[in-house]
């Protein structure tokens, strides 16, 4: 079903969860084209990710794929643009402890043109308030580049607070760099949710 057919003054069908710009729905096979490709072997997207360690290919995408939609302790979502119904990158939130109520967040955005417009916060927050409402958990945390100063600076928006520094803990461009860890809490969670709640409203109204 196209994420572009829309119920009248609702979210999209194939909305698992909306935002005001975009929504997020599961990762569908027919996502793993040459394009989803192109994201994990741009070193520009995945300079500060894990995925551009090796090449990938078409069937280490089906693998991972296959992995990831039979697992209860990962859920991986797609990020689609409102607007144009465009896959412009994906959100997971895993592994997930469940005696612990935790679990870590990543996030990628594949597509460009959607840098720096906000796209990465509002599904930061749309995975955050799926982690609390629907998953109950307690604590939901990530780790980031000490030197990726805009990622930091939306997760900080979305609540996440630095919670200790890891020195030389990643390898990049022929030198070690410090992870931070972050975390937020449920606790420290419920005040952002009138405001997601107002920017859906705001969203709907446009």
């Amino acid at each position: 079903m196209s994420p572009k057919k829309q119920e009248r003054g609702s979210a999209p069908i194939s909305a698992f969860a909306e935002g005001a710009t975009v929504f997020l729905r599961p990762l569908e096979r027919s996502d793993l084209n040459q394009r989803y490709l192109g994201w994990l072997n741009d070193p520009e997207i995945t300079r500060y990710t894990e995925i551009g360690t090796f090449p990938s290919t078409a069937e280490d995408l089906e693998n991972y794929y296959r992995a990831i939609s039979g697992s209860r302790n990962d859920v991986m979502l797609a990020i689609v643009d409102k607007r144009s119904g465009e896959h412009v990158g994906n959100v997971k939130l895993g592994p997930i402890h469940w005696i612990h109520r935790s679990g870590t967040l990543g996030i990628l955005i594949g597509e460009k043109e959607f840098w720096g417009k906000g796209v990465g916060l509002e599904a930061t927050r749309l995975m955050v308030e799926y982690g609390f409402e629907r998953l109950n958990l307690h604590r939901i945390d990530l780790g980031v580049f000490a030197e990726h100063e805009a990622a930091i600076h939306c997760y900080e928006k979305a609540g996440f607070k630095i919670e200790g520094r890891m020195r030389e803990d990643l390898f990049q461009d022929g030198e070690y760099k410090d992870r931070l860890w972050m975390g937020l809490l449920r606790s420290e969670y419920e005040p952002l949710a009138s405001e997601l709640t107002a920017q859906k409203k705001a969203g709907k109204r446009q």
